[in-house]
């Protein structure tokens, strides 16, 4: 009898001390506290009252931050390195969920593709990657993830007219030398504006298009389409100053 209570005991025990465990949050750094949603958090002080995000007393680590895993990339599309693409759970994505269960996965990558790789989905740049489910995405923040088109001139034929300004054809125009004859630069080597990624021109399938302006006194019936061409209704043939057309290449 009393080695059955006893065993009840400790089972009994085992199984809060599990629940506990289980339901705990964690600061790793310091034994302060997590804040309530962080199941886990990294600080070495806690926060003193702080007045905005950017507060001062906002600062809950001196001591230093987290480090990622450095790692090389394979592809965008896949989880290479960490699982094979023969891996039995990868070719049974549908029920494995692999893809999916991995959403969030954050590395940094250091591999940087060579300027000849062709493959859109093995080209990477250094910095921070976040799988979202489907692809690997890069993070890191910086000026190169859009850009305007320079001016150029627009057909302008009859009123009623519907013409079409491939507006990826202008931009590779107007950044290479070979295809524009006013390109004129400081340094004789430099023969086309480069991507940052990989030094040569943006592919079609790179980009997205966006209009972010047009004179609707001179056009109407405005789109483009997910490889650059702008498509446009001619209203009127009467230009001002204000009839001029603002075109943003986004990064994908």
């Amino acid at each position: 009898m009393k080695l059955t209570t006893l065993k009840t005991i400790l089972l009994t025990s085992c199984f809060l001390l599990f629940v506990t465990f289980t339901k705990a949050q964690v600061t790793v750094g310091s034994g302060v506290t997590p804040e309530r949603a962080a199941l886990l958090e990294i600080k070495s002080q806690e926060a003193l009252n702080p007045i905005s995000v950017t507060d001062a007393s906002n600062i809950t680590s001196t001591r230093g931050g987290l480090g990622l895993p450095r790692v090389y990339l394979v592809n965008k599309t896949t989880l290479e390195p960490f699982i094979a693409t023969n891996d039995a759970d990868w070719e049974n994505e549908n029920t494995s969920k692999i893809k999916q269960k991995h959403a969030g996965l954050m590395v940094y990558n250091i591999y940087i593709s060579p300027p000849e790789e062709a493959d859109y989905n093995k080209k990477f740049r250094q910095g921070i990657y976040i799988w979202d489910g489907e692809k690997w995405v890069h993070e890191t923040k910086d000026d190169s993830r859009y850009f305007f088109i320079p001016s150029f001139n627009m057909t302008l034929t009859t009123i009623g007219a519907i013409l079409t300004c491939d507006l990826y054809n202008e931009y590779v125009r107007q950044f290479t030398e070979e295809n524009n004859s006013t390109f004129v630069s400081s340094n004789p080597e430099i023969t086309t504006i480069p991507s940052p990624i990989d030094g040569k021109l943006y592919k079609r399938s790179e980009l997205d298009y966006v209009i972010t302006y047009y004179d609707e006194n001179i056009l109407e019936e405005v789109s483009v389409n997910e490889n650059g061409v702008m498509t446009y209704k001619i209203k009127s043939l009467d230009t001002t100053p204000n009839s001029f057309v603002n075109v943003v290449f986004i990064v994908k």
